[in-house]
C-alpha cells in the first residue's frame, strides 16, 4: 500500500537561505530542501496555519508495504507547473473568448527552486500572467497597461513581480527576475527590496561541457553589503535590474529584441555576465577575449543576445494544491 501527500510551505522556523555572497559567485543555487512530498499514515497530525502546513517532511516519497518492515523512499514524482498557473480569463481585444491554460519557459524543478528563494509569504501562491508576448506580442504598451491594471485591481495588496526572458535564436537562454513590485513607467527611479533576485540558465557554451548541457537554474541574490540598491528601474520602455559597476545585470532594451547583461554589477554581486557563464576566457577574463557561447556577441562591449520571448507573472493571493 502507497499512501502519499504533498505538503507545501517551508519547515517551521525556516525560510529562505539568507543571501550568500559565495553562492552568488558561484552562480549555483541550493536544491529545494523545503518542499515536502511526503507519507501520511493513520495517527499523523498536522496544524494548519492559514493555507499553510506548518511541519513538513523531506522531498520524497514513501512507500509502505504490509509485508515488509518500516518505509523505503522512491523518487519524488515531477512536479507540473501547470498546477500552479492560473488560467487566462477571456479577452474581448484579442478576440479570444475562453479561458486557457498559459505555459511557461521553465521546468517544475526551476520553479521549486524559484519557490525555495521567493519570500515565505508568497511560497505556495498561484502564478498570475501578466503579459506574454507570445500573447500580446513584443508590445511594451500592452505591458505597461496591464501592469497598471494589476495595481489598480490589487487595492493595495503587495503584488511582486516575476520576469521570464527566453533568448538565443532557439530560445535556450533563459534570463529572469523576482522583484517585489510590478514595473510601472512610473519607475524612473530605482525601486525593490533585498528581497528581489535575478536568475539565469545560461546559454550552452561553443564547446560541449557538462555545464552546458544542465538546466539548473543559477540564483543570484543581494549581498548583505551590496554596494547600493539599484534594484529595478523603468525607463522609456526599457526594464534593467541592478546598477553601478559596469551597468545593469539584466536589461531588457525597450523593443524587447534584445537583453544584455553586464560583467560587473555590485547590486548582486555579480562579477560575470549572465551570458558568459559557459564562457572560456581566452585571455585576462575580459569578455572581448572570451570564448563567448553560442548566440551571444558584444554590443558597446557588453555581452548581448536577441529576445525570443518575454512573460512576465504576478503572485496573487490563492493557494495551490496537488491535493
Amino acid at each position: 500500500m502507497t499512501l502519499c501527500v504533498h505538503l507545501w510551505g517551508s519547515v517551521e522556523g525556516e525560510g529562505p537561505r539568507k543571501n550568500n555572497r559565495k553562492q552568488n559567485e558561484k552562480g549555483g543555487a541550493h536544491p529545494p530542501r523545503w518542499w515536502g512530498v511526503g507519507a501520511v499514515f493513520p495517527g499523523e497530525e498536522f496544524y494548519q496555519m492559514g493555507g499553510l502546513f506548518t511541519r513538513f517532511i523531506p522531498f520524497m516519497c514513501f512507500d509502505r508495504n504490509d509485508d515488509a518492515e518500516g518505509m523505503q523512499a522512491t523518487p519524488p514524482p515531477p512536479f507540473d507547473v501547470g498546477v500552479a498557473l492560473e488560467e487566462v480569463p477571456p479577452d474581448v481585444y484579442l478576440k479570444r473568448e475562453t479561458a486557457i491554460k498559459p505555459s511557461i519557459p521553465i521546468t517544475g524543478k526551476q520553479f521549486l527552486t524559484l519557490q525555495e528563494h521567493i519570500p515565505p509569504r508568497f511560497q505556495g501562491r498561484r502564478w498570475r500572467l501578466l503579459f506574454c508576448s507570445g500573447l500580446h506580442g513584443f508590445s511594451r504598451l500592452a505591458l505597461q497597461q496591464n501592469c497598471a491594471e494589476e495595481i489598480r485591481s490589487a487595492r493595495g495588496n503587495e503584488r511582486p513581480a516575476v520576469l521570464i526572458v527566453s533568448a538565443g535564436s532557439e530560445g535556450k537562454i533563459l534570463l529572469g527576475a523576482y522583484i517585489s513590485c510590478i514595473p510601472q513607467t512610473s519607475n524612473k527611479k530605482y525601486v525593490g527590496t533585498e528581497e528581489s533576485f535575478l536568475f539565469c540558465v545560461p546559454s550552452p557554451s561553443s564547446s560541449s561541457s557538462a555545464l552546458s548541457s544542465s538546466d539548473d537554474l543559477h540564483i543570484f541574490t543581494a549581498p548583505a553589503d551590496a554596494a547600493n540598491r539599484y534594484f529595478m528601474r523603468c525607463d522609456n520602455g526599457a526594464i534593467a535590474f541592478g546598477g553601478g559597476g559596469k551597468g545593469p545585470a539584466l536589461f531588457l532594451h525597450s523593443d524587447f529584441a534584445s537583453v544584455s547583461c553586464s560583467t560587473f554589477c555590485p547590486t548582486f554581486g555579480i562579477r560575470e555576465s549572465l551570458l558568459l557563464l559557459n564562457a572560456r576566457p581566452g585571455g585576462d577574463g575580459d569578455a572581448a577575449v572570451f570564448d563567448l557561447p553560442n548566440d551571444v556577441h558584444l554590443e558597446g562591449g557588453e555581452p548581448t543576445t536577441s529576445v525570443r520571448a518575454v512573460q512576465l507573472w504576478t503572485i496573487g493571493d490563492e493557494y495551490f494544491s496537488l491535493l
